[in-house]
């Protein structure tokens, strides 16, 4: 379980967000981040979420999704062209499953519960998929502008900016 305290936390010289209240992440939930371009989503997620997790990572596994996964995808390449180099990664997609399959492999040798942290990305849809295939213990936590293209989450947290400087982060009711 992952919990944020609530106040106004800093994530750039200049730029914050105002936690409502405490958040909690736990194994088991959805969590989608909505809120328009700007409004600290993707700053909450690599200024807080993130290096939260990291101080926490001997009892989990972490996996961050970037909005730029093409560049995620050259080092999963390289990873697999050195431990697995009778695969041929083609894709995106590839990548992606490679890297969900080798999470499976180590949840088999070491039970944890998985953070998936999915921002903006084409797919969240296999993703969820793969999680729910394997159904491993894990908290998904994603922003995707649009129509959300899973099935309603457990909890939604908004981001509203208050001014140029700073976010409103709360969690609303389904």
């Amino acid at each position: 379980m992952l919990h944020i305290s609530s106040g106004e936390l800093t994530c750039w010289p200049g730029f914050s967000l105002k936690l409502e209240s405490e958040l909690s992440f736990l194994p088991g939930n959805s969590y989608h981040l909505v809120g328009n371009n700007g409004s600290g989503k993707s700053s909450f997620i690599t200024q807080i979420l993130l290096p939260l997790l990291q101080k926490h990572e001997a009892n989990l596994y972490r996996i961050y999704v970037q909005q730029l996964f093409h560049i995620q995808g050259f080092a999963i390449k390289a990873h697999a062209a050195i431990n697995k180099p009778e695969l041929k990664l083609r894709s995106e997609q590839d990548c992606l499953i490679y890297l969900l399959h080798n999470l499976s492999e180590a949840i088999v040798r070491q039970a944890r519960p998985v953070y998936l942290i999915v921002d903006e990305s084409l797919y969240l849809p296999v993703i969820y998929d793969y999680l729910k295939q394997f159904g491993f213990p894990h908290c998904l936590i994603y922003s995707h502008h649009g129509a959300n293209p899973l099935p309603t989450p457990d909890h939604t947290i908004a981001f509203k900016p208050l001014s140029a400087n700073v976010s409103s982060v709360y969690e609303t009711g389904l």
